[in-house]
């Protein structure tokens, strides 16, 4: 996104601080508030570097609170299986945050399992039409219902689920098809859309 005037930036600034003030702790919401702040002043200040790095920042630290929030959706190990920390990973650009938290998953027999959880509305706003359309994905993938959500399943059985239009949920691995389905089930994805 290109800062084009008062109006962009304002609205920037306005929903980051809503993200910040809605999901964030007392002090978390400080450093984003505190980011926020000197990203408004460096625009005013005609720096736009600057002000474009704050408010990455700002974001950042939003993503990080939400890739936290992921980690405690992630499963845990399914009987049989043994599950790794969660690990979190944001990144920033243009005023936005992609966040994720991934889990690992492995079973006895050597079988091992991924579950992720990702807010990136890029991401989200590319794969979204396949999920509409299974005549887009063709032979590649076919087209599920999970509950309420439409899921995509590969041709290695890996599946990516899209929750409220703003998650995508993907369990991948050379676990069995019925494992990556119950992993997938067992992500709590009404708690998900409510984040």
């Amino acid at each position: 996104m290109r800062i084009v005037g008062r109006v962009a930036v304002t609205a920037l600034l306005a929903c980051t601080a809503v993200l910040a003030g809605a999901t964030l702790s007392a002090g978390a919401a400080e450093d984003v508030l505190d980011a926020i702040e000197a990203g408004r002043k460096a625009y005013q200040a005609g720096e736009l570097g600057n002000a474009k790095q704050a408010l990455e920042r700002a974001a950042q630290l939003v993503g990080q609170k939400a890739a936290e929030s992921f980690a405690k959706l992630l499963p845990p190990a399914l009987p049989g299986w043994t599950a790794e920390e969660p690990q979190l990973a944001t990144r920033a650009a243009a005023g936005f945050a992609a966040a994720t938290a991934v889990r690992g998953y492995i079973k006895a027999n050597g079988d091992n399992l991924e579950v992720q959880i990702t807010a990136d509305a890029a991401i989200i706003t590319q794969v979204a039409p396949l999920f509409a359309n299974a005549n887009a994905v063709g032979a590649q993938a076919k087209i599920v219902t999970i509950g309420s959500h439409r899921a995509m399943v590969n041709e290695d059985g890996d599946i990516h689920m899209i929750v409220d239009n703003r998650y995508l949920v993907s369990v991948a691995g050379s676990g069995s098809g019925i494992d990556k389905m119950a992993y997938l089930r067992a992500v709590d994805a009404a708690k998900l859309s409510k984040l």
